[in-house]
């Protein structure tokens, strides 16, 4: 517990115009003594304290410094929760303390896992933290049905006990608690992070390769999302460093010359480069980005291929199509990105450039 006794005492006795001798002299002590009490290296009796107070006119609290905090369990749970991302070294005996007045809250007790998990696996893993964490876990799960946030269900706490459980060195059980809560395969990398150190390399490429193509898609879908964002905002040029980068990653996924599925998400990214050149005054690279949309969507449209098993880093023997709601063929895929885009300037220099 902080306060502020030493800097306050300091402050109210120059706030009088005193010296440290003539306050030292009002209470019958050294001069000494005052300037031990005025940078922290003692501190005074409790009468004592109570005489400064009454002698500076304040009340105790003032002089002390004290701030009483709001120990609700919602603010308690704010204060462990940056207690956790700071590392700060009070966040074990604040756990604790939060534990024993909010013993069976599934927030608090959530928090205080969070917490004992990340010092317990920060820089030097430490058993006895990560102990803790798991029957502060094992609590929460059986606390669940108190949570209220969207974000937060049986499987996330699962897959968090199972880093415990794979940072203690028990691999096995950490494997087969992430897959019992795969759904969806949402958990696909840690396991075969898993089979990987483990040499299990057929089982292993195969959750990766499963991983991989979920990924895909995502970055896919982040990308034009955040291109409409910084449309909005007038932001072309992070919008073309967006769009570059996932252009980049999708030539980097092609196994050979022949068209694949990513090269129709890259016919929506050249659309949207064209559109944002154009929005830059640079017309000649609007027309080249445009034109090469057109041609990457007629070579896919003319021999389309959806197979995520012929993507470059993805070993699959069993054929897993790659569906998305762009368009029909990349070609409307294109036109489709043009109505989205909702700019009169783009659909007149698709319409020339179409032609």
């Amino acid at each position: 517990m902080k306060t502020n006794l030493a800097e306050n005492i300091r402050a109210f006795r120059k706030e009088r115009g005193l010296t440290q001798e003539q306050l030292a002299e009002v209470f019958d002590v050294t001069v000494g003594a005052v300037h031990k009490w005025e940078t922290g290296l003692s501190t005074p009796e409790l009468p004592l304290i109570l005489e400064l107070a009454d002698f500076f006119d304040i009340t105790l609290d003032v002089l002390i410094g004290f701030d009483l905090k709001d120990n609700s369990m919602k603010e308690t749970a704010r204060r462990l929760r940056r207690l956790k991302d700071s590392h700060d070294p009070d966040g074990i005996q604040e756990a604790e303390k939060a534990l024993k007045k909010f013993p069976h809250n599934f927030e608090i007790v959530r928090e205080c896992a969070w917490i004992y998990a990340s010092f317990g696996s920060f820089l030097k893993l430490n058993k006895k933290y990560l102990i803790r964490a798991k029957e502060l876990y094992n609590q929460a799960i059986r606390l669940l049905p108190q949570n209220t946030d969207p974000n937060v269900n049986e499987a996330v706490l699962y897959g968090e006990l199972a880093q415990i459980y794979d940072n203690m060195g028990d691999s096995k059980t950490a494997l087969q608690m992430l897959k019992d809560h795969n759904a969806g395969g949402i958990f696909n990398t840690p396991i075969g992070m898993i089979l990987a150190r483990q040499k299990n390399q057929e089982d292993a490429d195969t959750y990766l390769s499963y991983a991989m193509i979920l990924a895909i898609g995502e970055i896919s879908n982040l990308i034009i999302a955040k291109i409409y964002i910084y449309a909005r905002e007038n932001q072309f040029e992070e919008a073309r460093a967006l769009l570059e980068w996932g252009l980049q990653t999708n030539r980097a996924l092609k196994k050979g010359s022949k068209p694949f599925f990513m090269d129709k998400i890259s016919c929506l990214y050249l659309t949207c480069l064209s559109w944002v050149e154009l929005k830059l005054k640079n017309k000649k690279k609007a027309v080249e980005y445009i034109q090469e949309a057109i041609r990457t969507a007629e070579e896919f449209d003319a021999d389309p291929d959806y197979d995520c098993k012929n993507m470059r880093f993805c070993s699959l023997e069993q054929d897993c199509k790659m569906y998305e709601n762009t368009g029909e063929t990349a070609y409307t895929s294109i036109e489709n990105c043009v109505k989205e885009i909702w700019d009169p300037e783009m659909d007149e220099f698709w319409k020339a450039q179409s032609k």
